[in-house]
């Protein structure tokens, strides 16, 4: 299992790659929105919706 740490550096690292400016995005914010799926690729995080009522 990969520390918070060894995943906000791939997220930024594949973040770089596609062109998106990342240093002004903080850490927190990172792991809330990205993650590393099994196979490497960068993913969006699905945010859960409270439930109707």
């Amino acid at each position: 299992m990969q520390t918070n740490e060894q995943k906000i550096r791939l997220i930024r690292d594949r973040l770089t790659r596609i062109g998106i400016r990342e240093k002004d995005i903080s850490d927190e914010t990172i792991l809330a929105s990205y993650s590393i799926n099994n196979n490497g690729q960068l993913c969006g995080v699905q945010k859960s919706q409270p439930p109707l009522t």
